[in-house]
């Protein structure tokens, strides 16, 4: 073995254990702030869809701390996942376009994500308790932007990577049953991709979620067992 292929080598190996621990981090981060979220009892998602605003509101002023905190893990996750889909992405694969696309699809779909939170916190934050006409008129503009932008970043980032990432990565370092997750993932993506278009059935969207975060922490574990890229 060469100097120049140990040391390709080494920076593999060391690109996978780094992306093993963002991928799993970035899944523990985001279910965290799920749990948070959870414990408001309260959905924007639904407030849209059931044209519950008033109520959402008056109910949110009180969780504010709340909604603060599952932000902030929200945004440390993501930036983790994608920073973990990413390198990953930058793995030797036979199938580089795919690769690429998935890259392309966790870097716009991460700042996308974070404009989504922090357009959906604002609600929260700078609208709630009010539930004066204008007060509502405000958060279901931009409450709908918020939820609108996160459903489309959590369909690039828990779907289309994990699918393009399981097809790159096969035959190389994805074991079957990862890329069976990877199908999996891109079937939530494609019920979430539909939830958009028909709000009533908002909850459709997050049979996404479980598949994602456990295709992330599966995807992780199997970056972490590894010693390096050519032994995979």
């Amino acid at each position: 073995m060469t100097s120049e292929h140990l040391k390709t080598t080494m920076q593999v190996s060391t690109g996978s254990r780094i992306a093993g621990i963002l991928a799993i981090s970035g899944a523990v981060f985001m279910l965290i702030g799920a749990a948070v979220w959870g414990s408001t009892g309260i959905d924007l998602w639904q407030a849209l869809a059931q044209g519950e605003l008033p109520a959402y509101l008056a109910a949110a002023g009180n969780v504010k701390l709340q909604f603060t905190i599952n932000t902030a893990f929200w945004i440390t996750g993501v930036l983790c996942m994608g920073s973990a889909g990413t390198l990953m992405a930058a793995l030797p694969t036979r199938r580089q376009p795919l690769a690429l696309m998935a890259r392309l699809g966790f870097q716009t779909g991460v700042p996308l994500a974070i404009v989504a939170f922090l357009a959906m916190v604002s609600v929260v934050i700078q609208l709630s308790p009010d539930t004066s006409a204008v007060a509502v008129a405000v958060a279901e503009t931009v409450g709908w932007i918020g939820a609108r932008a996160d459903d489309i970043a959590t369909i690039l980032i828990a779907a289309v990577g994990p699918l393009l990432i399981s097809l790159a990565g096969k035959d190389h370092w994805v074991p079957r049953w990862l890329l069976r997750w990877g199908y999996a993932a891109g079937i939530g993506g494609f019920l979430a991709a539909v939830a958009i278009f028909l709000p009533g059935f908002y909850q459709l969207g997050l049979v996404l979620i479980p598949i994602a975060m456990g295709w992330m922490i599966a995807a992780g574990v199997v970056l972490l067992s590894r010693r390096t890229a050519a032994a995979i």
